[in-house]
């Protein structure tokens, strides 16, 4: 079995793949598009890959990035910054700027928007600190057990939850952070959501009904995405930068930091095995290897991507050559 990643960077998609001690790149094109936030690959065809990009929206490949095709067909708006994939029903799921949701039941060929988020009273209050001042879904998080539970990261706006399938939604306010980046169900136990802010992890036990800051251990709590550990989703991994983005550039960086929990998000340890005293970059994207779940794959913004072999115990650089890492999509090809 082959294994390689998929990355999404503010120059293009590539290719890396591990050749002995080194890293082989290719590059696989959408460099004009825009950044690209965030890639999908298919767990039963890995040479089909989606990628949302901030200028284009959304772009497949069927032969593993040799071509690639626009699929934006009934999709209103394309700054596309979060997308993920159902694993049972394969619906795909698509959030823009502004914060709107799409779903897809043909592969991407085209979208539908969930129309009823607009409805909510409390979108007025979303915003974002930089020009245009407009909100954007950041993070999608399905329910693998359950179809019909979406939830999504506003930033800014909080989390928001459909439990019919998009039909309706709520804005979970209280318990969580204005400035939602990720939101993630647990396998085996859908109860259990965790969301990454912008200031630290929040937490709920029983669906999203209630959330509660759970960032014990955290110290660097400008947060990326969360990634669970395939056979033990009790064992949690995330990232985190000291600043947020408009300080990255002063004097000290960002100041990174991985972390791992092993009681399904209630606390967290760093992690330091292989790593620098000092992380001078922030992450901004973090990775399981579904085939191999000890593999973690932990993306930087100075185009630096750090992999450990047994759950975060040990870390190695496999890469520091790309442009700036935003999205990670490890893909194992029999």
């Amino acid at each position: 079995m082959q294994h390689r990643l998929i990355v999404g960077t503010g120059d293009g998609v590539f290719e890396v793949r591990k050749s002995s001690d080194s890293a082989q790149i290719r590059y696989l094109g959408l460099k004009e598009k825009g950044d690209v936030r965030w890639t999908v690959s298919d767990a039963e065809n890995p040479e089909r890959i989606w990628a949302a990009t901030d200028r284009a929206g959304v772009w497949r490949t069927d032969n593993g990035g040799d071509t690639w095709f626009e699929k934006n067909e009934g999709l209103v708006y394309k700054h596309t910054l979060s997308l993920a994939r159902h694993p049972k029903t394969e619906t795909l799921y698509v959030g823009t700027e502004p914060a709107c949701i799409f779903k897809s039941v043909d592969q991407g060929d085209t979208w539908t928007e969930l129309e009823s988020l607009r409805r909510l009273k409390t979108r007025r209050d979303w915003t974002f600190p930089g020009p245009p001042y407009v909100a954007h879904v950041r993070g999608i998080g399905l329910d693998p057990a359950d179809p019909d539970v979406i939830f999504g990261a506003v930033e800014e706006g909080w989390l928001i939850r459909s439990v019919d399938g998009g039909k309706t939604w709520e804005n979970i306010i209280d318990g969580t952070e204005f400035d939602s980046h990720t939101v993630t169900v647990i396998p085996d136990d859908s109860g259990v959501i965790v969301s990454a802010s912008g200031k630290g992890l929040f937490r709920s036990s029983d669906g999203g009904g209630n959330f509660e800051k759970c960032d014990t251990g955290i110290e660097h709590p400008y947060l990326i995405n969360v990634a669970v550990h395939v056979d033990r989703p009790n064992v949690l991994f995330t990232a985190g930068a000291g600043v947020p983005p408009p300080k990255w550039g002063q004097p000290g960086g960002p100041g990174g930091a991985f972390y791992r929990s092993i009681d399904a998000g209630v606390s967290w340890q760093k992690l330091t095995g292989g790593l620098p005293d000092r992380i001078g970059a922030a992450p901004r994207s973090i990775a399981i290897d579904s085939a191999n779940p000890h593999k973690l794959y932990i993306g930087m913004n100075d185009g630096g991507i750090w992999v450990s072999e047994d759950a975060g115990e040990e870390f190695s650089l496999l890469t520091d050559q790309l442009p700036p890492v935003i999205s990670i999509s490890p893909v194992s090809i029999t």
